[in-house]
This record gives structure tokens, C-alpha cells and sequence, in this order.
């Protein structure tokens, strides 16, 4: 009876601990985030640290460390952060997606692409996964797959005038004057900012230049 009553506290006193860490976790990882959009990253940041020594696989608190990293430029430790994520639950699209965008600003483009195509597989109508890596097969001169990538983001956001604005220089650069035409006109439609520049362009291309 004793040695069952002493085993009753010690699992008693575990559950405690466990308890009072949970309640620990939930109320840093909410201050931190609260710092955080705050744009208080070095608070945020002193928040998020204790929580993984209590919990060592805490996704959210490993994307949003890598988020603050990328604000600070520290572009190695935001991918370590956001890979650490990825590791932790690792069907979260927009953990790709952020860890594309850090890949991109390092200039390891096929490292972004790939990570834009995994987002894409989670998540199919991620705009901005489309665009971005249409402009790194636009870098790497890859014209057929921007151009298909471009066109994806047109079909989920008709609205977005940069990627008819993209598509239809890469139709010009391969020589299909019709549809870069056409893409700038649409350009103007959407953003009449762009008459000075494209009307010039798309004069000269009826004139077959």
C-alpha cells in the first residue's frame, strides 16, 4: 500500500510538472508571437528559446525563430530554423514556401525551386509559390516552364498585372509576339501605369522589332 501510494504522488508530481510546462510553453510561444507581429524580434526571439528546451520539436516556434532570422539577414540560421520546422511536421506548405523565399536570397535558385514545388504539392493554390518559382526559371532561362508557372498565377489571381507583365516579356524574348501583346495589353488594363513603358513595346512589336 505504501510503495503504491508513493508511486500515486510521483506520477501525480509528473503530471504537475507536465501540466505547469504546458501552460509555460503556450504562454511564451503567445508572448513571443505577440512580440513578434510587434516587429519586437529580439523579445520574440528571448520568448521562443526556452520553449525548446522544454519541447524540442515545437514547429511554431522554429518558423517563426527562422521568419525573425530572415528579417536579421542571418539567412544560414533561418534555414536551420525552418528545416527544423520542416522536420517537425513536415505537410506544412508554407514552411516550404517561407524556406524557398530564404533560398532565393541566397541565390541557390534550384533550392528555392524545389522548395516552391513542394509547396505547391501541399498546397495547389499557393499564388505566390507559382510566381516565385516562375521568376527562378525566368532567371535560369527556363522560358517554357515560367511561362507555365506565370499562367498558373494568372488563372488563380486574373488581377495580377506583374505576371502578365513577366509572361509577356518571356513570349517577346522567344519570339511570339502575339501573346506578349496580348499580356501587355492585359498589363495596362489592370494598371494603367504601365502605358508609358508597353505602348512603346507593344508598337515596336507590331512593327516586327
Amino acid at each position: 500500500m505504501k510503495k503504491l501510494i508513493l508511486v500515486s504522488i510521483f506520477i501525480l508530481a509528473v503530471s504537475s510538472v507536465e501540466i505547469v510546462q504546458s501552460q509555460t510553453i503556450k504562454e511564451n510561444f503567445e508572448a513571443g508571437k505577440k512580440a513578434f507581429y510587434a516587429d519586437s524580434f529580439d523579445e520574440a526571439n528571448k520568448l521562443f528559446n526556452p520553449i525548446l528546451q522544454m519541447e524540442t520539436e515545437n514547429y511554431e516556434t522554429f518558423f517563426y525563430k527562422g521568419l525573425i532570422y530572415e528579417i536579421y539577414f542571418d539567412f544560414d540560421r533561418a534555414l536551420s530554423e525552418l528545416t527544423n520546422a520542416i522536420e517537425a511536421k513536415p505537410n506544412e506548405s508554407e514552411t516550404y514556401f517561407r524556406r524557398g523565399i530564404v533560398y532565393d536570397k541566397k541565390d541557390m535558385l534550384k533550392e528555392a525551386i524545389k522548395d516552391y514545388t513542394k509547396t505547391i504539392e501541399l498546397n495547389e493554390n499557393n499564388v505566390d509559390a507559382y510566381f516565385s518559382r516562375a521568376t527562378d526559371y525566368q532567371e535560369l532561362k527556363e522560358y517554357g516552364k515560367a511561362i507555365d508557372d506565370y499562367s498558373d498565377a494568372i488563372d488563380l489571381n486574373p488581377d495580377d498585372d506583374i505576371s502578365f507583365y513577366n509572361r509577356g516579356l518571356l513570349y517577346k524574348e522567344t519570339g511570339d509576339f502575339e501573346n506578349a501583346i496580348n499580356d501587355f495589353n492585359q498589363a495596362i488594363l489592370i494598371d494603367s501605369i504601365w502605358q508609358s513603358e508597353l505602348g512603346r513595346e507593344i508598337e515596336n512589336m507590331k512593327k516586327g522589332k
